[in-house]
């Protein structure tokens, strides 16, 4: 073979083997680069007057209450989604409502992990009766409180025990 036509080949080679994957892969990581989205959230806005809390005062309160009456034989949970709680399959418009209601209070059995007591301060009457519902299909306690108010411990120590 002549020496001209061993070199176009290993030019055409070179060519489609080396060149040609080079540009293209260089080609879509440009495309994925510029295409991509861009999750940085702007904080430069956030101004901290205070070191941030876990909750207020008289949450904090309730918590104690609620550890004190239980006597260590239940744990005390805090602000938890209804959806984290209760699982709605193929309901999508359930789902999130369930997503929405906020529950206050949640008392866990420390040993079994079972939900022993619900206890909300739900001011909208439509997703207490909600709650009230789903629970009491379950047989789990729901004692409604309103806000700024000490509850009834000897509700929840009745409700608790039952």
């Amino acid at each position: 073979m002549n020496t001209s036509v061993i070199a176009s080949y290993a030019f055409i080679y070179s060519v489609l083997f080396l060149i040609v994957p080079f540009v293209t892969i260089s080609f879509i990581l440009t495309c994925i680069k510029f295409f991509k989205k861009e999750n940085n959230m702007d904080t430069g806005s956030i101004n901290i007057i205070n070191k941030p809390q876990f909750c207020n005062k008289q949450v904090l309160n309730y918590i104690h209450d609620l550890n004190a009456i239980s006597g260590g034989r239940y744990d005390v949970l805090y602000g938890l989604k209804m959806d984290e709680l209760v699982e709605a399959q193929g309901n999508e418009e359930l789902k999130s409502v369930l997503h929405n209601c906020t529950i206050n209070y949640v008392v866990v059995d420390h040993d079994s992990s079972e939900i022993k007591l619900v206890i909300t301060d739900e001011q909208d009457q439509e997703k207490t009766s909600l709650i009230h519902k789903i629970f009491s299909q379950f047989n789990i306690n729901h004692i409604q409180i309103t806000p700024n108010t000490p509850f009834d411990s000897g509700k929840i120590k009745t409700a608790l025990t039952a």
